[in-house]
C-alpha cells in the first residue's frame, strides 16, 4: 500500500565540480555553499572553498527516506549552490530536481560549473533525456557551450 513503511534510496544531488573566475582569472578561497531541500523538510547544507586554481568539488548526496512512499508527496529536491565573495552571494545553481533517481542531465551540468563572477544571473533550460517534451530549468551565473538555452538574464540580485 504505497510503500508507507518502505525506505527508498534518494539522490538529492550528484557530484558537483566547478571553477570560479573573475575577469577570466581563477579565484582562490571563495566559500561555496550547497543547500538541499527535500520533501522530508530536513536542511542539508555543506560548504567547501575554492583551491588555488579556483576549483571546487562537492560530493554526491544520497539518503534513505520513507517520504517517497507517501501517496500525497511530490518527490523533488530544491538544489541551491552559491558562492560568497566580498560580502556578495552569487547563484551558481538554483533548480528544482523532480524524482529520486540520479539524473545524467543534472550530473552533466553540475560536473561543469564554470562560473564568471561578472556574469549576470540567467534562467536557462536544458534537455531532459527521459522526457524530451519537458526541459529541465535552472538559474545560474555559469554558462555552458552545449545543451544550454538561455532565455532570460537578470540584473545582479542575490
Amino acid at each position: 500500500m504505497f510503500g508507507l513503511f518502505k525506505k527508498f534510496d534518494v539522490n538529492l544531488c550528484p557530484e558537483v565540480k566547478g571553477q570560479i573566475m573573475l575577469e577570466g582569472k581563477p579565484v582562490a578561497g571563495i566559500k561555496i555553499t550547497r543547500s538541499l531541500g527535500f520533501m522530508d523538510e530536513k536542511k542539508r547544507v555543506d560548504c567547501v572553498s575554492t583551491d588555488a586554481d579556483g576549483r571546487f568539488i562537492l560530493e554526491e548526496i544520497n539518503i534513505r527516506s520513507r517520504k517517497p512512499g507517501s501517496m500525497f508527496g511530490v518527490e523533488f529536491t530544491l538544489q541551491k549552490i552559491t558562492a560568497s565573495f566580498k560580502a556578495q552571494e552569487y547563484k551558481l545553481w538554483l533548480s528544482p530536481y523532480y524524482g529520486i533517481e540520479k539524473s545524467s542531465d543534472y550530473s552533466q551540468k553540475l560536473a561543469s560549473l564554470i562560473c564568471e563572477l561578472k556574469s549576470k544571473p540567467a534562467q536557462f533550460e536544458f534537455p531532459n533525456s527521459k522526457n524530451p517534451n519537458k526541459d529541465h530549468y535552472a538559474t545560474s551565473i555559469c554558462r555552458w557551450d552545449d545543451d544550454y538555452n538561455l532565455f532570460e538574464e537578470f540584473d545582479r540580485v542575490s
